[in-house]
């Protein structure tokens, strides 16, 4: 100790001042060391197509809590069970929101401000947890908020639709069944994520592509095959037939156990939706939405199935995924599903 302090006394100023800063970024560097990272933000709660609404209890309690239902909970066609396309978990207001209600994957926050001339809204991800989609709309009055929302109700909806695909399918393309996919792209000429634990079936069909994912109370099936087609007919002849191919090959798959059994699309008419012209990444499909069925058996569920007309080949190719869920709540299940198409390429 009296060494170092005879040669701090014996140190001119500058020299001192040198010494000083020279451990200071000693000290610095040796405190760098051990500082820990910023923490990463936590993971959502709640499943997806959960949503948190957070608006002024006022504007909750008028008719704008009736178009944010019919916006978010109207019914998914196609289901056997009705299901909404989203599920309301709650409303709050925005200073009783707590820091749970903030971590579920969706949050629709609407803000009534008289100061703002136009209602605006605006898309934040990730902003209070991962992944997470947050639609911050802001109105001049509670009126002009209403009209927005029933005016863009399908844009608001595939904002948030587009945030759960996203997460969807980065999760899936993290552990994918690269031989199944191999397979895939062989068989159809076009390459497509396929999650792992599915397996390739076999069916009377050689032209029928068929792998499932079993659990021990539902099933979820990926189908795909290709057929030739007339281009010059309309969109509603395409459908039908791509339709009743599909039943023919589905025809060709029996349920074990079953003596004269066979799978079918439902004649039931309240059960098909058909949406044309969906355009997923340069490609026009026409969205087939229906239930299938086990004839002389119990077994059915909801499928959603894509077409796209190859003019050039003169062929189209179908892809449908059905689910066997008869306990378990069915748009999730299928929706995982679903949004498998949006990586064709």
């Amino acid at each position: 100790m009296y060494v170092y302090c005879f040669c701090f006394a014996n140190l001119n100023i500058n020299a001192m001042k040198r010494f000083i800063m020279l451990w200071a970024l000693v000290a610095m560097f040796l405190g760098g060391c051990t500082v820990k990272p910023a923490p990463a933000k936590k993971n959502t709660a709640g499943q997806p197509y959960d949503v948190v609404v957070v608006c002024a209890e006022d504007v909750w309690r008028g008719d704008l809590s009736y178009a944010l239902c019919d916006l978010l909970e109207e019914p998914l066609p196609g289901l056997t069970r009705p299901q909404g396309h989203f599920n309301i978990v709650k409303h709050v207001t925005p200073e009783r929101a707590s820091n749970i209600d903030k971590m579920y994957p969706n949050l629709v926050v609407v803000s009534v401000n008289p100061a703002v001339s136009e209602t605006t809204y605006a898309l934040s991800k990730n902003l209070y947890a991962r992944p997470q989609s947050v639609i911050t709309l802001t109105a001049p009055t509670e009126a002009s908020a209403i009209e927005f929302v029933e005016a863009n109700a399908a844009t608001l909806r595939e904002e948030l639709e587009r945030g759960e695909r996203n997460n969807s399918n980065n999760y899936y393309a993290q552990n994918p069944a690269t031989l199944l996919m191999a397979d895939f792209e062989e068989h159809m000429g076009v390459e497509m994520l396929i999650p792992a634990n599915f397996f390739k079936a076999t069916t009377r069909e050689k032209e029928l592509l068929w792998y499932i994912r079993d659990y021990p109370s539902r099933a979820q099936y990926i189908f795909a095959f290709r057929m030739p087609c007339d281009p010059s007919l309309g969109q509603d002849m395409q459908a039908l037939s791509a339709l009743g191919a599909m039943d023919t090959m589905f025809s060709t798959i029996s349920s074990k156990g079953a003596d004269g059994s066979y799978m079918r699309i439902s004649s039931e008419p309240q059960s098909m939706h058909i949406t044309y012209d969906v355009e997923i990444n340069g490609r026009r499909w026409t969205e087939m939405r229906g239930w299938w069925e086990v004839a002389n058996d119990f077994m059915g569920g909801p499928f959603v199935a894509y077409a796209n007309v190859d003019v050039d080949k003169q062929e189209t190719l179908v892809i449908a995924f059905g689910l066997y869920a008869p306990e378990d709540p069915q748009r999730n299940l299928l929706k995982e599903l679903e949004h498998l198409i949006y990586t064709v390429k």
